[in-house]
């Protein structure tokens, strides 16, 4: 099948520091060259050169963590996706996480315009003692009439084996049909964050302080934090800025990094 957009990375450990062991890139996808953290996490940039996915693109992203090793990911700019009746627009991520590796994602908002049908598939295929951190968030495009919810859906699909088994299975499903303001769906909320974190020592005293320091937030934002099945927590939030959504996910982020690694959350420099 050929790819409006490929790209592949595999990432190792050389000399006791996590590098790009192999990449290929092909169509609109293009990366960063990496740069390092002080404590040696590598930071890649992914880069759209096409300036917005239409309909009938495709798009694929592998990624490989190896044993020990260490990786995190972002973009450069919100992805756009535009009038796409047809065939729509489909992306598929596959992670692949070995013993001990660190996988962190983080994208910047989704913003699917009028008449956009978009489809996502995300595959975590990773090792019990691996780390795995991802953000989306989803923001309703701009419209001549300047009516919200323009699109007509938009589809993510996660799922999390650990050590060869199905984990976690999360369907997001937005379809608007003039329906999202009323009661039930987003209740006068127009954007959508979620995140995902999995760590072996990640714990329910964990998830109780965190939902404690987010409650001050409450009169802004709507938050629900859960356990997975296994060590690990999801992170919902209804908001009405992207801003806003971004700020809570660093909270989180700092939260993270002060309790389970005693350092400071990544420093997500864009290229």
């Amino acid at each position: 099948m050929t790819y409006t957009g490929y790209l592949e990375l595999e990432v190792g450990k050389k000399h006791d520091r996590s590098v790009i062991t192999n990449s290929y890139f092909d169509g609109v996808f293009k990366i960063t060259r990496p740069t390092y953290s002080p404590g040696g996490l590598p930071l890649l940039t992914l880069i759209h050169v096409g300036g917005g996915y239409v309909d009938g693109d495709s798009y694929k992203t592998k990624v490989l963590v190896n044993e020990s090793s260490r990786l995190a990911l972002t973009t450069q700019a919100s992805t756009k996706v535009y009038k796409s009746p047809r065939f729509g627009v489909s992306q598929t991520m596959d992670f692949y996480l070995k013993n001990n590796s660190e996988l962190y994602v983080k994208q910047d908002s989704l913003i699917p315009y009028k008449d956009a049908i978009f489809t996502q598939y995300i595959n975590v295929y990773m090792s019990s003692s691996a780390v795995f951190y991802y953000t989306d968030i989803i923001t309703p495009g701009w419209s001549e009439d300047g009516k919200s919810f323009q699109y007509t859906k938009v589809a993510s699909k996660l799922k999390i084996f650990m050590d060869g088994e199905l984990a976690v299975f999360d369907h997001q499903l937005l379809q608007p049909c003039g329906q999202f303001e009323k009661i039930m769906y987003l209740e006068g909320y127009s954007h959508i964050g979620s995140m995902f974190f999995i760590h072996k020592h990640m714990n329910q005293s964990h998830i109780e302080e965190l939902r404690e320091q987010l409650g001050s937030y409450s009169k802004h934002i709507r938050v629900g934090i859960s356990c997975l099945p296994v060590n690990g927590m999801v992170v919902r939030l209804l908001a009405h800025s992207t801003p806003v959504i971004e700020s809570i996910f660093s909270k989180c982020e700092e939260f993270i990094r002060k309790h389970l690694y005693n350092d400071e959350k990544i420093e997500w420099r864009k290229g």
